[in-house]
Formats: C-alpha cells, structure tokens, sequence
C-alpha cells in the first residue's frame, strides 16, 4: 500500500498583513487552488489505499511428491466477496478446505480487511509445475489471482526441515480451520494434550527422569490409552459401510450409509465414490459439513461422520456387489522417538567404584530402558488413502404368478385419478390424470395402461415426480397425464386403469383400479354433423335442384381442373399413410421407443439447461444423467429393470459402438454421479457436461440410427 503525505507551509509577513492581502482576489484565487490541489491528494490517497489485492501463497515453493501442503488464496481491502472458484487443477489434488480466515486491522488509523481461503493440496507428478490462481468476483466484477511455480522433488522434503520447538501441534492454522465445523476433533485433541501433560508429570515425579521409560498414563479404568501412530493408523482411522439388509427383491429400498472412523486429527476428502452398477439410487439429505458423532466400535470411542446416505433399489437379480468408496488426505499421529538417556549425576561419580557397582549397575539392569536410551513423543502428518470394504447384496426376483398390471412398481402405494372434463367437442382436450403415492422406486414406476377407444388419439402420457428424501424411507407421488383429442362427435367411454405393486414385508402383490370416466363429444366448429356419422353410413343428397351442362359432351381440359381434384386425394392419401404409420408403431412398442427416444432425451437436456441456468447443480445433473440413461433404454431396447452399466457396454459392443465413444458416455455418466455427492463444481464444469452430454447423443444417434 502506497500512502502520499504533502504538507503546506504558509507564512504571513506583517507587510503582507498590512497589505489587506485576504481581501484581495489573487489571494482567494490561490485558496480556491490550494483546496483544489488537497482534495486531489486526499482522493488519490484513499483510492490507493483502497486498491484490491488477489493473491496466491503457497506455503513451499519445493516440495516433495508425497507432500501436502497448504495454499492460500488472499482477497486485501475488500469483504464483499460474491464468489471463488478453482480452475481445473490438473497437476494438484486438493486433499481439504477451503477453510475460511477474515482478518481485519486497523493501521495508522487506517482499516485494512483481508479474507483467506486455505486449501491443502498434493502434486500429482514431479518437475516444475504451475499453479493456477483463483478466479473471484468481488465488489461485482471478476478478478484472478497470479499464478505460482512450485518445484515437485520426488519422495519427501518433510523430514529435512528443521523440527518446531515448544509448539503445540494443534496451533497449526490447518486445524484451526476445522472444515466440518466447530472443532469436532476437540474430544481427540484433549485426549493427546493430556496423554502429553501426565507424561511429562509421570517424568517429573521420578528421581532420575532421564532414565525412566515413557509410557501412557493410566485411564480410570485402569487401561492404557493408545498411541495412534503410523502402525496402527489403519485400526483408527477407516471407513465403514452399513446397509439395512443383504437380501432384497428386485426394486427393493436398501438404505446404505458410508461412514468415516477416526480417533485423530485428520482432514480428508472423497476421491472415488462407489460406482452403483444394478441399482437405481437417490440420495437422503445429509448435514453439509457432516457433524461428528461418537460410537462405540469394537471396544473403542470413535468420532464417526457420515460421508453420505443413499436409498438403492435393485434393477436386476443376482449377487450384486458394492464398490468400495475411496479417500484420500492426511491425519496427525504420534511419532515416538527415542534418544540417548543422559547421566544425571553428571561426572561427580564418574571414578566412584561404589557408586558405579551399585547404583550404575540397577539403572542399568532395568529392560525397559532399552540400552540406555529414552522415548519422547512427538507428532508427525502423514498422508492416508481410505478404501471401504466391498459389500455384497443378494437380489431375488418378485415372485412369479405377478398380475398383468405388474409394471415393476415395489413398495407401499395408492392411486387416485381425475379428468378436467367430460363435455367436451372435437375441436377440444380431455385430460386424465394419474397420481401414484406411497414409498418405493417411485421414479422407476412406469405409467398405467389404458384402454383408448379408436375414434379418440391419445398423446403420449407426461410424467412429474416430487421425491421427499428426508427421512430414511423414499416418499413422494408421481403423476401420469394423458390428453386425448375427440375426431368425432358421440359418447365414449374409457375404461378404469389397473395398478399393481408387490409388498416386500407382505411379499404378496396387490392390485389397485381407478374408475372409468364417459366422455359426450359435440361437433366442433370445423366439423358439420354430416362428418360425425359412422363412416359406413353416408348421407343422402338433398339438393333437388340440377343445373344443365352447356359442355356435357367434353371434359374440361385445364390442368387447374384436375389438379384441384388431384392434391385432396392425394392429400387424403398421405394422411392416411402416416396415421397407419404411426399406429404401427404405437403397435410396436419397442419400435416407437427407438424412433422417439433422440427426441426425448432432447427434450431432457433442454430440461438439463434450464437448471443450469437456474445453477441448480443437483437438478441439473441429476437430468442430464437421465438424459443419457433412458436415451441408452429406449435405443438399445434395454428394459429399466436390467438397465445397468454391464447390459449397456453389452449392447453396444453387438452394435459396433465404438470403445473411444463407450468411454466417454460413461465418463459423462460417472462425473454426473459423482457431482451429485461432491461439492460445488462451478458454472465452468457443468456448461462443458452440458455440451458433451449434448454431442454424444448426437453421435450414438448418428452411429445407432445408421
């Protein structure tokens, strides 16, 4: 910060004084300048010190490959920061935060305000590597901070820097900006802090300290308390998988829930979530951070966090197993060490023959003090990878002797439905609504079949679900909208509609109907009520009155004649190829699906965009992966039940679909799964899923429909 400081000395003679000079005009000219030229300082002085800095620190220009190490985003002379972004790291993973720090102070009169954000990272790959900076909106336009070159050395730098004397390990500013929160870890911090202060009592209450060997202090109940270092990290820090069954029929809810163990300080984040292949899942709302909670675990007290609950539902039968999730950060441990005891009689008895046979010969003799030498604790980060367990859930089949309105529906339901009217002309709509509620695969259910008469086009029926996922059990309804348009005049009536489910804790099926609705069709205003008559019946002429041909003996020669006979008929004809055309395929239901289903999925990500504008990252992903899903059903004749990663790469390899283009529809479908559990990924990354979800049906439907 630059600051400017003029002075101005004026001095008033007394020859001056008496020359009237304040009365003078030259004089309140030079006034009117001499405030002119302040006031110019003085906002030349604020608006330098006002200027805003955006810079990136990190905490090592060299580090080593198995380092992590923090870096600090600072924003100076500024609070009204709207937004931070990351661009793309690709040499860096960020192992935590960011962490916030808002610090201000006062200087010389003068308030100086700073924000940091604090990442901790890890390269991925040595050599000189560039550090991007951040990206900020802040008093509403864009900034970016400078980027930084860090040297990448391979293995470890750590154990080459000097150790830190009489520091507590939790000053670190990397705990102090607990990322979950208000210090969840404090039970655990105490726990070291005391372990570290009955030690260097239990050294002190001996008469010859230096020789004594270090242990735990004793607990109340008479236990040692455990020193978690590198050999036993794994047995304190790990995460763990809970599902409510291991058998289930297919559609059933299983509720899994994975969980993070710990009994240190540590700070990780997920790097692989599980990828669900056979199962349709929705996640259950969780805390954001996640709030620790303590659990008895083989024995032990935990600090348990819960990474993230999800509702699966079966789509297929089999054994079908649950990948493991994976993580990765660092977490601080004990790291003893041991050093040479020293005498502490110093060399007063060094040639005393008694003192040496007897006293020398007890210390000595004592196994636990290791050839004379002595333990000290410290405490060390290092850095860990957390893998889950594989679980495995056997899926069995609904029973065979399921009713024909069977369409996959699991769970607990009712159905209601209504239409917006009965009255009704041909040139109007009718809409019959469905709305199906309960607990289940509610977004797997699939629309009620009904029975249309021919004189009535149906539409294809429109779907809208609303999912709670609060609570431990998937809820909600789904409504199916049907809209028919009348051709002709009469009364119709549509029969009622049939649904069945099967009950998992009955393990029975139960069907449920609706009630048939009668429709009275009047004329239109297009349609005489000649035309409404049957079609085999035609109506008698009425018109008695002839009128004589002055050219009854020729034909009229002039193509306008016959072409106005011509185009009806042949207009007549189209239509009725296209209507037979589009009833052969309503016929041929998989035969529709293939036709419609670029439309569709379409129509889905355009759905997609709105949330994207919207910056609704959850809704947005959620529909673009849907998109992309249903396309693959629909296209590949793939049943949602068996719909899955394996039965989809199956059906494109006999289809010739090429690796390089597999590859990336389930790179889409993965980053669209893994966005829904990680945290915000910014407008950037989901404006370049839209795009490529958007190519790739382009080119599957280019290669498919060839």
């Amino acid at each position: 910060m630059v600051k400017y400081s003029i002075r101005f000395k004026i001095t008033l003679t007394p020859s001056l004084l008496s020359r009237n000079v304040f009365l003078s005009s030259d004089f309140s000219v030079m006034m009117r300048t001499l405030i002119l030229v302040l006031f110019t300082c003085v906002c030349v002085n604020v608006g330098r010190s006002q200027e805003i800095i955006f810079t990136t620190e990190p905490a090592a220009r060299r580090v080593g490959l198995e380092d992590p190490f923090q870096v600090r985003y600072r924003i100076q002379n500024s609070s009204r920061v709207r937004s931070f972004e990351l661009p793309v790291l690709r040499d860096f993973l960020i192992l935590g935060g960011p962490s916030k720090s808002n610090q201000i102070s006062i200087v010389n009169g003068e308030r100086a305000v700073s924000l940091e954000l604090i990442y901790v990272m890890k390269a991925k790959r040595t050599g000189t590597l560039i550090l991007p900076g951040g990206i900020a909106v802040v008093d509403g336009r864009e900034i970016r901070s400078n980027n930084m070159s860090i040297e990448v050395i391979p293995g470890s730098v750590m154990e080459k820097q000097p150790r830190r004397q009489q520091q507590s390990p939790f000053d670190d500013p990397f705990f102090q900006n607990d990322p979950f929160g208000d210090d969840p870890f404090a039970a655990i911090q105490k726990q070291h802090q005391q372990m570290m202060q009955a030690l260097q009592r239990q050294m002190q209450g001996q008469a010859v300290p230096s020789t004594r060997p270090h242990r735990s202090p004793a607990q109340p109940n008479g236990k040692q308390t455990d020193m978690v270092n590198r050999n036993n990290l794994s047995d304190n820090l790990f995460i763990r998988v809970d599902v409510d069954k291991k058998t289930a029929t297919v559609g059933e809810q299983v509720t899994v829930s994975y969980k993070m163990y710990t009994r240190v300080p540590m700070e990780v984040n997920l790097t692989k979530l599980p990828s669900l292949n056979g199962f349709w899942s929705q996640d259950f709302k969780i805390p954001k951070p996640p709030k620790p909670r303590k659990e008895l675990f083989n024995g032990k007290e935990y600090q348990v966090f819960e990474i993230k609950r999800t509702a699966l539902f079966p789509t297929q039968s089999g054994t079908l197993t649950l990948d493991p999730a994976e993580a990765e950060g660092i977490a601080r441990v004990i790291k003893p060490t041991k050093v040479r005891r020293e005498n502490p009689f110093g060399d007063m008895f060094e040639d005393d023959p008694f003192f040496n046979s007897f006293f020398g010969s007890m210390l000595m003799s004592d196994p636990a003090f290791d050839d004379g030498f002595m333990t000290q604790y410290d405490f060390e980060d290092v850095p860990v990878k957390l893998k889950s367990t594989p679980i495995q859930i056997a899926v069995k089949d609904a029973p065979a002797d399921r009713p024909l309105s069977f369409k996959g529906a699991v769970g607990q339901y009712q159905i209601e439905s209504n239409i917006d009217r009965t009255e009704l002309s041909t040139d109007d709509l009718a809409t019959i609504t469905f709305r199906v509620s309960g607990t289940g695969n509610l977004k797997l259910i699939g629309a009620p079949e009904i029975k249309v008469p021919l004189d009535l086009d149906a539409l294809d029926p429109t779907e809208k679900d609303t999912i709670t996922n609060t609570n431990d059990i998937i809820a909600g309804y789904k409504t199916f909208s049907y809209a028919f348009a009348p051709r002709v005049a009469g009364q119709f009536v549509i029969p009622g509609a049939a649904f069945s489910y099967y009950d998992p804790e009955t393990q029975q099926f139960v069907t449920r109907t609706t009630p048939s609705y009668t429709l009275n069709v009047k004329p239109g205003k297009g349609q005489s009520a000649v035309s409404q008559l049957p079609r085999d019946i035609h109506d008698i002429h009425s018109s008695t009155t002839l009128k004589k041909n002055d050219h009854s003996g020729t034909w009229p020669a002039s193509p306008w004649y016959w072409g106005g006979f011509g185009l009806p008929v042949l207009a007549y004809l189209g239509l009725i190829l296209v209507r037979r055309r589009e009833d052969a395929m309503r016929s041929n239901l998989v035969l529709f699906k293939n036709k419609k289903a670029n439309k569709i999925a379409l129509q889905r990500l355009a759905l997609a965009e709105r949330y994207l504008k919207q910056s609704n990252q959850s809704a947005f992903y959620e529909e673009t992966s849907k998109a992309v899903w249903l396309y693959l059903s629909d296209k590949l004749n793939i049943p949602l039940s068996a719909l899955s990663k394996e039965v989809a790469a199956d059906k494109m390899k006999t289809r010739s679909v090429s690796d390089t283009l597999q590859q990336e529809l389930f790179r889409i479908t993965n980053e669209c799964e893994m966005a829904l559990y990680a945290p915000d990924r910014g407008a950037m990354q989901m404006h370049q899923t839209y795009s490529d979800a958007f190519k790739l049906i382009g080119k599957l439907e280019d290669f498919l429909s060839a």
